[in-house]
């Protein structure tokens, strides 16, 4: 609730006044500062035309390990992009990311096209922390979202391609081109390609805050393109949300309930398995640091 002054922060309360470090560097009415005046800073970088921060010890802060996004900044993409506070832990929002079954029944008016549930996604595993889940699906109807912003009418071949990054961002390689054009064979020039974004930002164990983008590399100048992405990704979110939220409601309720797999969660089980490795790994190496 305070001011910013330059590159410091003034208190709202008593007008005390900290630099970037976090360190008090005047006390209103006093010429000494007293020596406990210090709140915790965390390093921040600027990239992607985001702002990456690290949460953990700030010496282990490394910018080359800020994850290659560079379509969110690059001039031959142009993003729509938008934010939503979403009260629900943020690893059942990966899941639904990583759930590609699930669009056919919730997104109807905006992101589903023909009922294609019955293409079984193919989940690999890539680099030690990447999970890559995709499908094709070939001479169906174009989504409705896809169809307002491309122009594009009549059977498509369309892509779900997606990746997902520890511990929290997952990328979507997606889009669609007419039926028989050869895009399953790389040739992408009948259609049109869009990156879907999912910057997962964990606010507390059961609240989360979702950035994401749709960017895309066609109409780069058309602000209503743009608008069109923008509303049709919040609509179609927004409708992720209120089924999330009401997954939390009912998680807590009841702690106790066993959670029951089908065979389109593989992709999420193995997202979840890996970051849970990688979760112990470190709480070892901290354990480890300490002891030393």
């Amino acid at each position: 609730m305070g001011t910013i002054e330059g590159n410091d922060l003034r208190c709202g309360y008593h007008g005390l006044k900290f630099n970037p470090t976090g360190v008090c560097i005047e006390v209103p009415g006093q010429t000494t500062i007293p020596p406990g005046a210090v709140v915790r800073s965390y390093p921040v970088a600027e990239k992607w035309n985001a702002v990456w921060i690290w949460m953990g010890a700030p010496e282990r802060a490394d910018v080359a390990s800020i994850p290659d996004v560079f379509w969110l900044d690059d001039p031959g993409w142009t993003p729509a992009p938008g934010h939503l506070r979403i009260e629900a832990n943020y690893q059942l929002l990966v899941d639904n990311l990583l759930d590609l079954t699930h669009v056919s029944y919730l997104h109807r008016s905006t992101l589903a096209g023909d009922d294609v549930e019955a293409v079984t996604p193919v989940t690999t595993r890539r680099d030690g922390e990447r999970i890559s889940v995709g499908r094709w699906m070939l001479d169906v109807s174009a989504p409705p979202l896809y169809a307002e912003a491309s122009g594009i009418s009549g059977a498509v071949d369309r892509w779900q391609l997606i990746t997902w990054e520890a511990p929290a961002n997952v990328y979507f390689d997606i889009g669609c081109a007419r039926a028989g054009s050869g895009a399953p064979d790389g040739d992408r020039s009948q259609g049109v390609s869009m990156w879907s974004t999912h910057l997962v930002t964990p606010e507390t164990g059961t609240s989360t805050h979702y950035f994401f983008s749709f960017t895309r590399d066609f109409k780069l100048d058309d602000a209503e393109v743009t608008r069109i992405l923008s509303e049709g990704s919040r609509t179609a979110f927004n409708e992720d949300l209120v089924v999330l939220e009401a997954q939390q409601r009912a998680r807590d309720a009841s702690p106790t309930s066993p959670e029951i797999d089908i065979k389109h969660d593989h992709a999420q089980i193995q997202a979840r398995r890996t970051l849970s490795k990688l979760v112990e790994a470190e709480r070892r190496d901290h354990g480890k640091a300490a002891a030393e």
